[in-house]
């Protein structure tokens, strides 16, 4: 059984495997909190005015083209 341990921690042809450190703590914290946006909720009410206005009125199909549009470049261009 310790023989099986021993093989499962060594790399191919026998080589024992470096043990990894913890990464560093900035790369940590980007890891565990993802950056929050709102555009992509902000598309997904413009993608639902402009399917409305495919179904109404092109007064509709307009406005949610336009905020489509618009959500699409600010979640672009937002820093993150």
């Amino acid at each position: 059984m310790a023989e099986e341990q021993n093989q499962g921690q060594k790399g191919q042809k026998g080589q024992q495997l470096p043990e990894k450190g913890p990464p560093s703590k900035g790369v940590q914290e980007e890891a565990l909190h993802p950056y929050t946006s709102y555009w992509p909720f902000a598309l997904a009410v413009a993608l639902s005015i402009l399917l409305l206005g495919v179904i109404t009125s092109p007064v509709v199909l307009a406005v949610g083209a336009v905020l489509t549009a618009a959500a699409i470049i600010a979640w672009g261009l937002e820093r993150s």
